[in-house]
Order: structure tokens, then sequence, then C-alpha cells
């Protein structure tokens, strides 16, 4: 109700101006979140210019220092003498074969010797009372049946084959002694050489063939006896060693770990010296051993003696470093795509897909590996992903953004990044016309052909080792094969949120067995037989100016759905009937003509339509005037003023290229039902349409070109002459 105060015209400035408020909240809250999404995507990016786990990392990463490859950065000159040291890999690999090489130390127990050589004169002493005495209460250390042989030889034989066995014993005993006789089994010592401390600060070395251990010791006096005693008494000679098994060499764990830790240690950790002044590597410099290792050392030298080197100014230049990269997607976007950029969830997908290869790009100079894990860097399957979800333009764009920042992150790493780039643009192109999922693992050869091609280029340049180039080759396969996989399965995801519908999707309702298009035929066959002919049209137009054929075609099977509520009310319907519109005001035929806009929105709702197809819907009329209601409602009401608003479509107004070739298809296709006219009267129909939907703004909010208009307008021109071409009158044959 009316406030009493206030004029009609005052309540409708109130209402444009809080409505107009309500357009700037949303606007503007919209707008926030873009801001926000940008900078946590910035701010996310840049931190993984800065982190790093390993405080102790050099600055220039060590595939920009490949053996062979030309140095073209500047020249480097030491600021301050610094050691050159040795790679840490070759310097831990020489430690470890020094490790390898520290012998095992063994001490003498003299008293195990001592001990050992008693119980031999022992033992022989009282062998040599029995041999000569009959005295049967002398202790017997060896066994009746070994010691009879020699008992019933004649006393003459019997005392000289005893001097012969003890002689054979008391050699054999000290030989061994002298060798060694270690307390370990022999297989268990991997060197050719044991080490013996015979002092506190004197050791010698054995060779290990001399050495015996107490198998070793029964087997060699048992060849000895065989050898040097008759057979009847070497059981006695035997019986007699088998006594004397004492080793005289014991290992001795402490002494051999302390050996090995000084081999370690004498290892030394640099290789040279470098002087403050002195040129490290010139520009254009071949990379050796040497400089490589020089580069290397300066640069954990700097790092030891410069604990300020990441001030504030480090943050802000990597942030700023960030922030130029990404801005080439932001500024091509809100150029070229400012669909994209206005749609929250389409610009979350992009900055996500930045995030994720920053994470990927980070994460492959972190993890400590001998394999080339930049090829772990999965840009070919985002780019494929990118070009599926939004287009193949955006894919490349988005390509070098991504290729671009992994670049920077490992370190102007500008040989990954142009692979990355040539990979990644092959990769978008080859689903650039995906017609089904099945396609997308084609990719894997197009994505390894791109990678071999790379990699052969790039080692030439650098005269790649073979064993480097399988390795990177290998790793680039696993690439190829994995890419698609993760394409497919955050597709499957990306699908699943709202506003988001691929070509994948689009294909899947280009069929005129649809139950919606079945409906159409059956409650509106006019409307259905309007629409396959604007659809021929605007595909053909779609494909000629290099819009997405595919999704015009099937947005134009769904643009008139709302005509089967009333379809009585339409023209192509009326067959064999009353125009309708004859017996109501002119104002409420252009409601029910504009209203089948929103019942085929509902429809298509109800039906689950994705939104690229609903879109169709209102912007194929956009915010445009029913004419032919509005003039009449002028002729009938001269004397009165007549609302424009009251006979305009709602809109949106066409957004995309696609909306705005099915708006000038849409009226074009009526002119095929016309009386027959010329190619160039054809062309000015058309283009008096376009200009008259250009002058009413209607192409404002979409980037469809002059050129483009131009191209569409012959396209149809052409089309409708060859739909609308006369038949031929052929004759009938005469009766005779």
């Amino acid at each position: 109700m009316l406030n009493p105060k206030q004029t009609l015209f005052q309540k409708i400035l109130v209402d444009n101006a809080i409505a107009s408020q309500m357009d700037y909240n949303r606007i503007k809250g919209s707008l926030r979140l873009k801001v926000i999404i940008i900078i946590v995507s910035l701010l996310l990016t840049s931190l993984f210019f800065v982190i790093q786990l390993d405080q102790k990392a050099y600055n220039i990463p060590d595939y920009r220092m490949v053996k062979g490859s030309t140095w073209e950065d500047e020249p480097i000159i030491a600021e301050f003498s610094y050691p050159i040291y040795k790679e840490p890999t070759k310097y831990s690999d020489e430690r470890r074969l020094a490790a390898e090489e520290a012998l095992p130390v063994f001490v003498i127990d003299e008293a195990a010797s001592l001990s050992n050589r008693t119980a031999l004169t022992a033992i022989l002493d009282i062998l040599e009372e029995m041999l000569t005495q009959t005295v049967e209460t002398l202790p017997n250390p060896i066994s009746e049946k070994s010691l009879k042989p020699l008992l019933d030889m004649p006393l003459k034989q019997r005392l000289a084959q005893f001097k012969l066995i003890k002689q054979s014993l008391e050699k054999y005993l000290s030989e061994a002694y002298d060798n060694g006789f270690v307390n370990i089994a022999l297989d268990r010592i991997s060197k050719s050489e044991i080490m013996v401390r015979v002092d506190k600060n004197q050791f010698i070395i054995l060779n290990k063939v001399n050495l015996v251990d107490k198998s070793k010791f029964i087997d060699n006096a048992e060849s000895l006896i065989s050898k040097t005693i008759q057979t009847p008494l070497q059981p006695l000679a035997i019986e007699i060693i088998k006594r004397l098994d004492v080793p005289n060499l014991v290992f001795h764990n402490d002494l051999t770990d302390q050996a090995i830790e000084q081999s370690m240690n004498s290892v030394p950790r640099t290789i040279g010296f470098v002087r403050a002044g002195e040129v490290i590597i010139h520009s254009k410099e071949k990379l050796t051993e040497l400089n490589i290792a020089k580069i290397k050392s300066y640069q954990s030298s700097r790092f030891m003696t410069d604990e300020d080197s990441y001030g504030v100014l480090y943050y802000i230049g990597n942030f700023g470093h960030s922030a130029m990269i990404l801005s080439i997607l932001i500024v091509y976007l809100l150029i070229l795509r400012k669909r994209v950029i206005t749609d929250n969830v389409e610009l979350s997908i992009l900055m996500a897909s930045m995030v994720f290869i920053a994470i990927l790009s980070w994460l492959s100079i972190e993890i400590v590996s001998d394999l080339p894990l930049q090829y772990l860097i999965f840009i070919p399957a985002i780019s494929m992903l990118i070009a599926i979800v939004f287009d193949s333009r955006t894919a490349f764009v988005s390509t070098v953004t991504m290729s671009l920042l992994m670049a920077g992150i490992r370190g102007n790493d500008y040989i990954t990044a142009t692979q990355m780039i040539f990979v990644g643009m092959l990769a978008s192109y080859t689903v650039r016309d995906i017609q089904n999922r099945t396609q997308m693992y084609q990719s894997i050869f197009f994505i390894f052909i791109g990678f071999f091609i790379s990699i052969l280029v790039f080692s030439a340049e650098s005269n790649t080792e073979n064993v480097d180039l399988l390795k990177s080759m290998s790793m680039a396969l696993i690439c190829s094969i994995i890419s698609p996989l993760i394409t497919f399965g955050l597709l499957f995801i990306i699908e699943r949120l709202p506003n988001i519908s691929t070509d994948l999707q689009i294909k899947e309702y280009d069929n005129p067995d649809h139950p919606l298009l079945k409906r159409l035929t059956e409650i509106s066959p006019g409307t259905y037989q309007h629409t396959m002919a604007v659809a021929m049209l605007a595909e053909r137009c779609a494909r000629e100016i290099g819009a997405n054929h595919l999704l015009t075609k099937v947005g134009t099977y769904f643009h008139d759905l709302g005509k089967m509520e009333k379809p009585e009310y339409f023209t192509e319907n009326q067959i064999g009937i009353d125009n309708k519109h004859e017996q109501i005001s002119p104002k409420k035929s252009a409601q029910i003509i504009i209203d089948h806009v929103a019942a085929g929105i509902e429809l298509a709702r109800q039906y689950k339509l994705p939104q690229r197809l609903i879109d169709f819907i209102p912007m194929h009329h956009g915010t445009t005037l029913v004419k032919h209601f509005y003039a009449q409602a002028l002729e009938m009401n001269p004397d009165k003023e007549v609302n424009e608003d009251d006979f305009r479509y709602p809109g949106p107004k066409p957004r995309t290229k696609e909306t705005a070739i099915l708006m000038i298809c849409d009226s074009a296709e009526a002119i095929s039902r016309i009386e027959s006219k010329s190619l160039e009267e054809i062309e000015l129909i058309i283009e008096k349409n376009i200009q008259d939907r250009i002058l009413d703004g209607q192409f404002d909010e979409c980037n469809i070109t002059i050129s483009d208009l131009n191209k569409i307008k012959t396209v149809i021109a052409k089309s409708l002459i060859g739909m609308g071409h006369k038949r031929v009158s052929y004759k009938e044959i005469p009766k005779k």
C-alpha cells in the first residue's frame, strides 16, 4: 500500500533504488569471494616457492647442473674463500667403501697357546712312559683301541714310530699357531686379510689363506698325518690332535669397530679450495664434475656463513614471482573468458589446479631420489581435464601457466617447463573434440610421443648418459599411463559439482529419443520440426565460427520445451485450428508467449538437464521484444501509453556465442516458410534481423564478433536457399 505522502513516481524511484542496492550487494559479495579465491591460491602457490624442509638445500637445483651441459647464467665469482666439498653421495660412497675395506681385528691369546703346547707335551710324555715301561697303573689319556697298534710293535720299531708321531704333531701345532688359529669360522671373514694386535699400538697383517679355524685345523692335521704316519697309527695321532684345538687368535669386536671408524674418518671431505675473487664458472662454460662441486660448495658455504640470506625481500620477491605467473591465466580469463571468471565454481577449479601442480612441483624437489621425479608432475592430466571441462584455448593458457609455475618452484627449470608445455599442448588437443570417455586413453600415445621427442632433444643437447636417459623415458612412460587415469578420476568428481557439465555429458543428450524430445513430438509436432530445422542451422553456424557445435546443437534441441504447456498458442502448431490470440488482448497474448521460457526452464530442471543446456531456454530470446503483440497493442491503444516492459522477455541476454547463434537462427528459420526469395534478399533480411538485435543490446554480454555475425549470416542464407529450393515441374505422360 502506498504511503499517502508518497507519489507513485517516488515509490517507483525508491523500489528501483532498493533493487539496485540489492544487486550491488550481490555483485559486491560475489566479487569479494572471487578475490578471496585468487588471493588464497596465490598465497598457497607462493608458499611452495619459499618453503624448504631441508634448510641446507642449494639455491641452484641439481637438475640445472648436468655434467656436459652449458652454463647459461651469468658468471659466478666467489665472494669469500671456501673448501670444495665432495658430492654428498660420492663422499658417502667413499666412506662406505672405506668401511667395507677395514680389516677385522684379532688379539693373541697367549694363555691358549701356552696351555695347548703344555697339553701336547704332557700327553706325549705319558705315552712315552707307557711305551718303555710295563706299568699298568699310569694314567692313559688315549683310548686303548688307537694305542694298541703301537703297543703291538717291537720295542725298537715302537720307539721309532712314536718319535715320528711326536715330531709331526709338535711341528704342525707350532705352524698352526704361527700362521694363526682363529676362534671364528673362516667363511665369516669376508676380507682376504686380518689385522692382529701384537702390542698396544702395534698390529700385523695375516693372510686369510694361511689361517685355520677349528674345522680346518682338524682337516689339515688329518691330511698331514695321512702322508707322514703309517695307517694303523693314524687314529692315535688324530685323537691326540683333536685334544689340542684351542685357537690362539680371538676376534675383538670393539677394536674392529674402531678400525672401521678410523678408516671412514680417513676419507677426505674436500677435494680442493677456492679463494675469494676466483671465478667459479664462466658463462657458456661446459659443466664438469669439478665446477659443479665448486658451485654446490659455494651455495652450501654461503648458507652457513650468511644467516640473513632469506630476508623479507626474499619472500616478497617469491610472492611477486608467483603473482606474475598466475596473472597470465587471470588476465586471459578477464579478457577472453569472462564467463569462467564470473563463475566461482569454475574459477575455483582452475585455481585448485594451479595449487595442485605447485604441490607436485614442490614434492619433486623435496623427495630425495635418483629418479627424475619432475615427470610425475602431472601437468598433461590437468591440461586434458581443463580442455574437457572448459575448452582447448583455456587448457593451453593453463598449461603454460602451470609449466611456468612448476619451473619457478623448481628453481627456474626451463627444460622441464618446455617439455611440459609441449606435452600438455598435445594432451589437451587430443581431447579437444572428445566424443566418449574411452577416447581419453588414446592420449597415452600422444603424451609419451611428446615426452619422447623432448627428452631426446634435451638429452642430445646436454650429452646425457644412457642410464639417465633410460630413467627419464621410464618415468615419462609412467606419467603417460597415469595421466588419463587422473583425468578420468577428477572428471568424475567435477561432473557432480553444480553448474558444471562437460561435452561428454552434453553428448549423452544428443539423442532424438530423449524422453523430453519424444514428448515434444507428441504434444507439439510443429515445434519439434522447427527445433530440428533450427538445430541444423545452428550447428552449421557454430562450426563456421569455431564455437562449440555439439553444445549448440543439443542446446537447440531443448530450447522450446516450454511451448508444450500451451502448444496451440504458437504458430507452428496451429494446423487446422483457429488462432486463439484473436480472442484475447495483445498483452495477455504476449504474456503467454513469454511464459513459455519459465515453463521450459521448470520442465528442464524436472528432467535434470545440465545448466549449460538450460541456459539456451531464456538466453535465445534474451530481453527481446515480442514485436507483433506490442505493435498490436499500440494500434489498439493509440491514446494510451503501452508499457514496453510488459512485452519483453525476462532474459538474461546471450552470454555465449552458442546462445547468440541460436537467437539468430531461431528467428531466421521462419524465412524458409515465406515466399521464395533470392540469396541477396535472404541475406538482407537476416542482416536486418541481426542489426535489430545489436541495436537492442542483445549481444552486449557475449564475445561474438562482427566477423562471426557476417559468417553466420552467409551460412544461414545458403542453408535456407537449399531448404526452400523450388522443385522441377515434371510433365505427365500423355494418355495416348
